[in-house]
């Protein structure tokens, strides 16, 4: 209860001997008094008597509110026509008319309103200036007393004898003229003009801007009552008028007023909140209904729609959630804040990813979009939680927009690989796999080939590879017999050595299938303390291997072969590079590098001339530092797969494969045996294609699926074998791996590990990761490539080499100095084959857009 710091001067009362009992019966139905205001309730309720029978007999020009002072309030607090209710009292004033801005210099009157009814009220909320007078429970400043005025809102409050609010409501009737609410199919409502019949049931309906619906009668919210002609321009002013009027807080008064009537219609609440039933008044409350769902319950839509209060208790339940949402709504939009403030930022200054974590509330909404980005189907919490922060930014509820953001934000990098993300919970080894790899290295296994080793180490063994290749699987040897014939050793690492095939990091190696090797690192298959140590064949250490030795005939063919468990001594560690300069510059030294290459030919001819194809192009090879950054370093290179040492070392894995197929079948071994069948190429397909790229191109068209068998040997048609097992690369390819572990188990006369049901389906999981990978690696290059070409000058030339037509006039080419296969729409004619020059125009990584200019043709 408010106490009474100062009481207002009472107004002087003109022509008071005019009331008589009616006004005292009035008075004492409707004052209530309070105890400590005894004095003035008393002179209060002979003026309001008076106000009863005389409609106006009350006038003053006294301040409302003073200061401590006793100077005027610095700002007025009552328009014209607003109406104060003293709740203490139930008595109303009403502002009638008016001189100044404060409130000292309106006139002020008591009015009797229809049927007894007393209304208070604001046409307008309080101003910002004004708040500091207000709170929930009334009048705050502490230097003024009124009994308890409450927040402004207007009421009906009925006198004892007065019947309640009628709850009846005309039938709405929709014709031309009419202003009706209606909801698209979106979800959006519109506020439009019935124009004419559309049919027999729909109607045309015209908005503010001047677009045309087709309106079904289920669509209709809403007619708005007492409007008839209505002008379409005028919606923009009749709906600014409702915003100025609408307020949330008069439903809860009016609720309370209200609680008792069985149903309540848009009009009758109206009258109750406003005093009047104007269209604006009754399209207000329909909209505050409409959007507030706490104390009145929908019960019938459309046209004429009707409502029922709430009980109580679920008012409490709905006010609760409401409360809980608008915290929510409050932190939402602190996050979003946020997430603009790092969006102004540029990109070398965003906040760190860990920044979007250290909040329980930021981590929760920044992980939710994550999932949207990465797994947009998984989770639905963290879908609604996105679209939330998506919408609330006005953005497109969209995973590549959401991906955008979060860049913007700085959780992801500029550069980021979203596919390897997506994966990062597969390509990442676990604490057990770690765990597993620090006890292989403090206890490592007793070698089970021990006594069956044969010492190579006396062998010169080169290891050709890439020069970032820190897994080295394979190394070659090679010596001239005494009859002339050339005996090659092809050593390849032995992982099967230090893990057995049931070892939790074989069987993650099974889940992963391959190392993945990308632009700007390498996703390894075993963990690189392994496959980088002591699993690789490391230059000048003695290294456990599988050496398979064959000795050829003149023509190429394997005239002998044999697989061994061995121990070599890796002589030189070369790049493709460094052995293709030694091949040209025929070192004396290096007799056994010119062996291998004589060898390598001569293996070339002999397969040749089995029907092998020859279906090689250049590759594009890119290696990216610093891929986090803003700005990454891109070297762009050609990698060319028809080099001398490319073939070298290609023909002796090759061999090697052929070597161990035979080996398996001559001994029944189930290995993951690979084939192709003979395809008639034809000479109609090729005959018209030029050499080069494009015939390259077109034959690995035309080459047929690879079959595979764990139980025999195929023949291979495009490489012109009679059989063919992969066997070279067991720490990089999962298919190699299960070769090993089965020929090892044959060398110790031990039962195979797998028979051949569980190679077939280990090799068919493995292969489906290889094309997992390949597609990785693809999208990687294409990725940086794009990358590349972004910061090329606008209109820089490339030659191109046309491969195919697609459509129309849109070709498939192969950009020449690049090694990469793109497209373009030609300008004039040419042949499949012609030499053209394009331009860049564009290219955006991100989006997967390259556009370039066709210029002319060479």
């Amino acid at each position: 209860m408010h106490c009474c710091r100062r009481v207002l001067n009472p107004p002087c009362c003109h022509r008071a001997s005019e009331f008589g009992q009616s006004v005292a019966m009035f008075s004492r139905r409707t004052v209530t008094v309070w105890e400590s205001h005894r004095a003035l309730c008393r002179r209060w309720t002979d003026e309001i008597a008076g106000a009863a029978a005389g409609r106006i007999v009350l006038q003053h020009k006294e301040e409302f509110c003073r200061s401590t002072s006793g100077t005027r309030a610095s700002s007025g607090l009552l328009g014209s026509g607003a109406f104060i209710r003293f709740k203490s009292l139930k008595a109303v004033c009403t502002v009638s008319a008016g001189g100044g801005r404060n409130y000292g210099s309106y006139n002020t009157a008591l009015h009797q309103l229809p049927n007894g009814q007393v209304s208070y009220g604001w046409k307008r909320r309080p101003r910002k200036h004004e708040s500091h007078l207000f709170s929930r429970r009334g009048f705050c400043h502490e230097e003024a007393f009124v009994p308890e005025i409450r927040r402004p809102k207007r009421i009906v409050v009925k006198a004892a004898s007065q019947a309640s609010v009628q709850t009846t409501q005309a039938q709405a009737v929709l014709k031309k003229g009419a202003l009706m609410e209606f909801e698209r199919e979106s979800g959006k409502l519109i506020l439009a003009v019935a124009q004419k019949p559309d049919g027999k049931k729909n109607w045309i309906a015209v908005d503010q801007g001047g677009n045309t619906y087709s309106v079904r009668p289920q669509q209709i919210t809403y007619v708005v009552p007492g409007i008839e002609d209505f002008n379409p321009s005028n919606i923009v002013s009749f709906l600014r008028s409702v915003d100025d009027l609408e307020d949330m807080d008069l439903l809860e008064v009016a609720w309370e007023e209200m609680s008792s009537e069985k149903l309540v219609f848009p009009e009758n609440l109206a009258k109750v909140i406003y005093s009047e039933t104007s269209p604006i008044e009754c399209y207000t409350v329909h909209r505050m209904l409409s959007n507030n769902q706490i104390y009145f319950r929908c019960k019938q839509q459309g046209l004429n729609p009707t409502y029922e209060p709430r009980p109580p208790s679920q008012v409490k339940e709905l006010l609760q959630k409401h409360l809980a949402d608008e915290k929510a709504r409050k932190l939402l939009l602190s996050y979003v804040a946020a997430v603009k403030a790092a969006l102004q930022c540029p990109q070398g200054e965003k906040p760190a990813a860990s920044t979007w974590s250290e909040d329980d509330y930021f981590h929760t909404r920044t992980e939710a979009l994550k999932s949207y980005v990465l797994k947009p189907q998984k989770d639905p919490t963290h879908k609604k939680y996105a679209e939330e922060v998506l919408e609330t930014l006005n953005l497109t509820k969209n995973p590549v927009i959401a991906l955008n953001l979060l860049i913007g934000m700085g959780v992801f990098p500029l550069h980021v690989n979203v596919d390897l993300v997506k994966m990062k919970d597969q390509l990442e080894f676990t604490k057990d796999h770690l765990a597993a790899v620090e006890h292989f290295l403090n206890s490592p296994q007793d070698d089970p080939d021990m006594g069956t080793r044969k010492d190579l180490t006396a062998l010169k063994v080169y290891t050709i590879d890439s020069e970032d290749t820190d897994e080295i699987d394979d190394g070659l040897s090679a010596t001239r017999l005494a009859d002339g014939r050339i005996k090659v050793w092809v050593h390849v690492a032995d992982p099967t050595r230090w893990l057995p095939h049931d070892h939790i990091l074989t069987r993650e190696a099974e889940a992963r299938g391959t190392s993945i090797y990308l632009p700007d690192g390498t996703v390894p298959m075993f963990p690189m303390e392994l496959a980088a140590g002591v699993m690789s064949l490391k230059q000048g250490t003695e290294c456990c291997a599988v050496s398979v030795s064959v000795v050829l005939h003149e023509d190429g063919s394997i005239a002998e072969y044999a697989v061994m468990n061995s121990t070599v001594r890796p002589t030189y560690r070369l790049s493709y590079d460094n052995v293709t300069e030694l091949l040209l510059m025929e070192v004396p030294e290096e007799p056994e590098l010119y062996l291998l290459a004589e060898a390598a030919t001569m293996r070339a001819n002999w397969r040749h001339s089995q029907g092998a194809i020859t279906a090689q192009v250049p590759e594009t090879d890119v290696k990216v530092t610093n891929a986090d950054s803003p700005d990454p370093t891109i070297e762009l290179t050609v990698k060319d797969q028809s080099t001398p040492a490319m073939q070298l070392v290609a023909e002796m894995m090759i061999m090697c494969g052929e070597a161990i197929a035979s080996i398996g079948e001559e001994n029944r071994l189930s290995l993951p045996y690979r084939g192709q069948a003979q395809t008639d190429y034809g000479s109609r397909e090729l005959s018209n294609v030029p050499d080069g790229p494009c015939r390259a191109f077109a034959t690995r068209r035309l080459l047929g699926a690879v079959d595979m068998s764990s139980t025999r040997k195929m023949a291979h048609a495009s490489l012109g074998l009679p059989g063919y097992v992969q066997f070279t690369s067991p720490i990089r390819r999962y298919g190699d791996l299960i070769a090993h572990y089965q020929v090892k188990a044959f060398l110790r006369g031990d039962v195979p590990p797998y028979n051949s049901g569980s190679v077939e389906a280990k090799t068919a999981l493995a292969n489906v990761r290889s094309k997992e990978a390949r597609r990785l690696q693809s999208s990687a290059v294409r990725y940086w490539t794009l990358a590349y070409f972004q910061r090329q000058p606008k209109g820089k030339i490339y030659e191109a080499v046309v491969l195919q037509f697609m459509k129309d006039r849109q070709a498939s080419i192969f950009l020449v100095d690049v090694a990469f296969k793109c497209s373009v729409m030609l300008t004039s004619s040419v042949s499949v084959g012609s030499e053209i020059l394009v331009a860049i125009h564009e290219s955006d990584p991100r989006k997967d857009v390259l556009t370039l200019k066709h210029l002319s043709n060479l």
